[in-house]
């Protein structure tokens, strides 16, 4: 799969349909490619499934970041990047 495309155009990235196994790759992509285009803040959307917050939360860590549920959607986390 190719995700280079949808990182460069958007800001939020949504990991609905997405296996597990996949989603290692997929957010490292997409959090390195906007640190390396200074972006400021980017949304993932987990939806309900703990597993898949407890995934990104490990990756975000290896770049000593942290992120914060949306207050009015607790499936989507909001990351600064900055």
């Amino acid at each position: 799969m190719d995700f280079q495309k949808n990182i460069n155009m958007n800001k939020t990235l949504d990991l609905h349909g997405l296996k597990h196994e996949h989603v290692y790759k997929v957010v490292d992509q997409f959090i390195g490619g906007h640190i390396i285009k200074r972006t400021t803040e980017v949304s993932i959307i987990t939806g309900r499934s703990v597993r898949m917050k407890e995934i990104v939360s490990e990756i975000l860590t290896d770049y000593h970041i942290t992120a914060q549920e949306e207050f009015a959607n607790p499936g989507k986390l909001i990351i600064s990047l900055r």
